[in-house]
């Protein structure tokens, strides 16, 4: 097992390299930067070159029914990334099981400034059966040879892993106070190779939940942006429950949970809509964000008890 020396310099050389890139400015939001569906579209990309460098090239999984479900992810942003902002992908295994694995991916800009984290549990996928499989001896064999101890700077900062959550029912979560802040069809385009909706857009649904959750808070986000006031994401950890196919309807419901000084815990359940299912949860750390000084400041009074007012604590 290769060993993180913290030093970037020392260090990148032993990973696996593979997207390399720019952030379009329609890739950006209302914050004036990379919007954070496409970092999961990024980390998406470097996939590709991790399975192909841990011996499950693009042919060989598609003459095998193979490839790989993401079941958890939890990422921390550290830099922002504006429009025409280079972004560069490197990745390696941490941990090694019989049919899952966990893997770390990092995003830097070309000078290796560090720009996000990623550290994703991922399974072995029979695209035919629909389950997941062992993994072949090859893909061991490489994996080890490429494995790391995961670095200080990815591990969780505020936000530990989510728990088991498979039990949470949609009536549960609307009798409990989470609000309908989404709706939408699954596109084909939002599927990837392996037949099911791709990271990025469970992402999207989240994103575009956001400023209906804020409204549902008491707070209009294009107002807090023309008043210079903005909420960006910090840390996220999603946990994928259900297999979202081509055609299927999805809801979000989505509330705060925790509110200190200068940030907000939210948190989305994105449920199958026609039955009931949970797909996938996701808790967020989000930052009351200055758009003039980039950077943290505390929430207004008023807006703080306003959520306070509105928002299903956490029990």
């Amino acid at each position: 097992m290769s060993k993180h020396s913290n030093d970037p310099q020392a260090f990148l050389d032993g990973l696996i390299p593979g997207y390399q890139g720019v952030a379009q400015s329609w890739e950006c939001d209302l914050m004036g930067h990379l919007n954070v569906s496409f970092y999961f579209g990024r980390s998406s990309d470097q996939a590709f070159f991790t399975r192909n460098a841990l011996a499950m090239s693009p042919s060989q999984m598609r003459a095998q029914n193979l490839g790989t479900v993401a079941l958890e992810e939890h990422v921390r942003f550290h830099r922002e990334v504006p429009s025409g902002g280079t972004l560069v992908g490197r990745s390696a295994p941490i941990e090694i099981g019989e049919k899952t694995m966990t893997i770390h991916q990092e995003f830097r800009d070309g000078d290796t400034n560090l720009l996000c984290t990623f550290k994703t549990l991922i399974g072995h996928f029979d695209t035919a059966a629909r389950r997941l499989v062992p993994w072949s001896e090859a893909t061991l064999a490489a994996a080890r040879m490429y494995q790391i101890k995961q670095p200080d700077f990815s591990a969780p900062k505020f936000l530990q892993s989510n728990g088991r959550v498979q039990d949470i029912t949609r009536e549960d979560t609307q009798a409990s106070g989470f609000v309908r802040c989404g709706g939408a069809g699954v596109n084909s385009w939002e599927c990837d190779q392996f037949g099911h909706m791709n990271t990025m857009f469970y992402i999207r649904r989240f994103t575009e939940a956001a400023p209906h959750m804020w409204l549902a808070m008491g707070h209009d986000l294009l107002d807090g942006v023309q008043q210079g006031r903005g909420s960006v994401v910090g840390e996220i950890c999603v946990s994928y429950l259900g297999e979202v196919r081509e055609g299927d309807i999805l809801e979000t419901y989505s509330t705060i949970r925790e509110i200190d000084e200068k940030t907000v815990l939210v948190e989305h359940r994105l449920f199958n809509a026609e039955t009931g299912a949970l797909s996938a949860l996701g808790r967020l750390r989000v930052v009351n964000f200055n758009l003039t000084t980039r950077r943290a400041e505390a929430w207004p009074e008023d807006m703080r008890k306003s959520i306070e007012a509105r928002m299903v604590a956490l029990t």
